[in-house]
């Protein structure tokens, strides 16, 4: 893979600095592109097949992570995966959802950029 750097590195003397003594700022600011970020949906989410549908969504678009009930009749859990699989994922648990559930409102948080996955799949935590 080939990282263009929109920075300019100013070269002093006609010579490049040594590898040894140097880092490219194009290097720091390369990503793995991997992000994070934990959910909870509330309304009619127990009992609809919510989770068994929203592991299937995972597994489906190739992001990892886990869903589960909670106490108190919202379903909760964590997503992982590349950006632009993230942003469907969190449309499909504020928007879609089971076909027999009633979504009233998605939450995210703890959105951040993330070095490598921490799930080998999307499961369903009980």
């Amino acid at each position: 893979m080939s990282i263009q750097c929109p920075i300019p590195i100013l070269v002093l003397g006609g010579k490049l600095p040594s590898a040894a003594h140097h880092t490219s700022p194009c290097r720091v600011m390369a990503s793995s592109g991997l992000w994070a970020l934990d959910y909870e949906v509330y309304g009619d989410v127990q009992g609809v097949f919510f989770r068994k549908y929203t592991e299937d969504q995972g597994k489906k678009l190739g992001v990892v992570g886990w869903v589960k009930n909670t106490p108190y009749g919202t379903v909760t859990g964590q997503v992982q995966g590349p950006k632009e699989k993230i942003e469907i994922m969190k449309n499909w648990l504020r928007n879609v959802g089971s076909p027999m559930s009633r979504i009233d409102q998605a939450v995210f948080s703890n959105e951040r950029e993330i070095s490598t996955l921490e799930f080998p799949n999307f499961t369903t935590k009980y």
